[in-house]
């Protein structure tokens, strides 16, 4: 399942390069529909579908997978009835199924709706039933709170990503060889919303695009080059190796793409290699909502709130969760066209799981709970290139599954990017992470792992 999700996402984030670079020319426009294809929402497909991916997974548990013989997946009567009984509880899967292939799995509940007519909002409650479906009648194992709430909260963050994405790949005024790739990158980034295209034959159809295909603003970049990470200080080089980093901001709030949930977000994924995990991170920080506080050719703040996931799975320290926050968006402008934006964001960490120093009664190397986040951050470029990037990034878990303790988790960067011609520079990050934990019955554990960073960086 991992690997088939890596796959996906390494042509989601190839797929968008030639996608979308500005408006859309529609070319003779009496050869189109004159008006995008909108259709109501679709309650009896999207239920269908809903059930059909469970079916399909529990399918593949049960039949293919070790054979046939893994008892997790024999379900019946018994073992609804015991689940019922039970109730949620905590389960010991690894880190990378629990924050990487659950929020996946979610994402095709969320769009199996998205791509019925549902809005973001009303989308959301298929994701938490499809998994509620799951945890309680497709598997033995008693109900995972944790899987629950990374299936479905994560699986909306992902979900709306993926929507876009697809949604801004294809182009419905195009035809021939072009269409027919953009419809399958669509589909790989996007499958339950591909498949709908297939079946309400708009997979061909030439009509106009939805006017939200596009955000006002899109840009990407992707980032190739060596890591070099250490112990306490970073001349202890552990090792160096080869890290691949894809990111995509999806809209501009300070362009108006604030109206709708997801008009805007920021969204990365950083493969390693030689480390832990191919996907090494992934992390994304959607608008729910905002209101502009001020706004003039030399200021502008916005007041928002955001839908964050985050997922971190290294030699360095596991770390994931998904929370919401409440946060002041700023941008400066000065002479000769230089700009500062800046960012200041707290909130809840609805649940979080990290890296743990002793065993465990869950048989995990993680511990769970609730939490904080909050995130700093500013900026500095001109004419859309960055050229200086500041965070810092502070989490607070308290665990309630696992150990008894408490952690907090803090990354801060310092990156630094030359422009060198035409749409590629030389880069250079220093990042620094810091992991504090507490533990009621086990000695406290203090974590420094400094790395450094020299790559190439090319804007899409």
């Amino acid at each position: 399942m991992r690997k088939v999700a890596l796959v996906l996402l390494l042509l989601l984030l190839a797929a968008p390069v030639s996608a979308q670079r500005g408006p859309v020319s529609f070319g003779a426009r009496s050869a189109l529909e004159d008006t995008a294809l909108v259709r109501s929402p679709n309650f009896h497909r999207t239920a269908t579908q809903v059930v059909g991916l469970n079916m399909l997974v529990w399918s593949y548990d049960r039949f293919i997978r070790e054979g046939g013989e893994n008892p997790g997946f024999r379900i019946g009567f018994n073992s609804w009835r015991e689940n019922l009984e039970s109730g949620f509880n905590w389960d010991d899967n690894g880190f990378g199924t629990n924050q990487f292939a659950h929020p996946f799995h979610g994402s095709l509940y969320f769009n199996s709706a998205r791509s019925n007519g549902y809005d973001f909002w009303s989308s959301m409650p298929f994701a938490f039933t499809g998994s509620w479906l799951w945890e309680y009648v497709f598997e033995t194992h008693n109900p995972a709170l944790n899987d629950w709430v990374a299936t479905s909260v994560g699986g909306s963050a992902l979900g709306e990503i993926f929507h876009r994405l697809s949604q801004a790949i294809r182009d419905n005024t195009v035809s021939g060889t072009e269409r027919n790739w953009r419809e399958m990158g669509g589909l790989l980034v996007n499958p339950v919303g591909g498949l709908n295209r297939i079946l309400d034959g708009d997979w061909g159809r030439r009509y106009a695009n939805h006017p939200d295909r596009l955000p006002r603003v899109f840009t990407s970049q992707i980032d190739i080059g060596l890591r070099t990470r250490g112990e306490d200080e970073i001349w202890n080089a552990d090792t160096t190796d080869v890290f691949v980093e894809l990111e995509f901001d999806y809209g501009d709030p300070f362009a108006g793409d604030i109206e709708h949930p997801y008009d805007h977000f920021d969204f990365m994924i950083q493969l390693n290699f030689g480390d832990k995990s191919s996907v090494a991170r992934m992390e994304s920080n959607g608008v729910l909502g905002a209101t502009v506080l001020k706004e003039t050719a030399e200021t502008s703040h916005i007041l928002g709130a955001f839908h964050r996931y985050d997922f971190v799975n290294t030699n360095a320290i596991e770390f994931g969760g998904q929370s919401f926050t409440a946060g002041l968006n700023s941008r400066y402008r000065t002479v000769g066209g230089l700009e500062m934006r800046t960012e200041v964001h707290a909130g809840p960490l609805i649940l979080g799981g990290t890296t743990s120093d002793y065993e465990n009664v869950s048989g995990r190397s993680y511990d769970y709970g609730p939490g904080a986040a909050a995130r700093v951050a500013a900026s500095f470029g001109r004419e859309g290139w960055h050229f200086l990037r500041v965070s810092h990034e502070q989490f607070w878990i308290h665990a309630v599954s696992g150990n008894r303790a408490d952690h907090h988790v803090a990354t801060t960067r310092f990156r630094f990017q030359a422009h060198l011609r035409f749409n590629v520079g030389l880069g250079t990050e220093y990042v620094l992470l810091r992991a504090e934990r507490t533990y009621a019955d086990y000695p406290d554990v203090s974590v420094k792992r400094p790395q450094g960073r020299i790559f190439f960086t090319w804007a899409l």
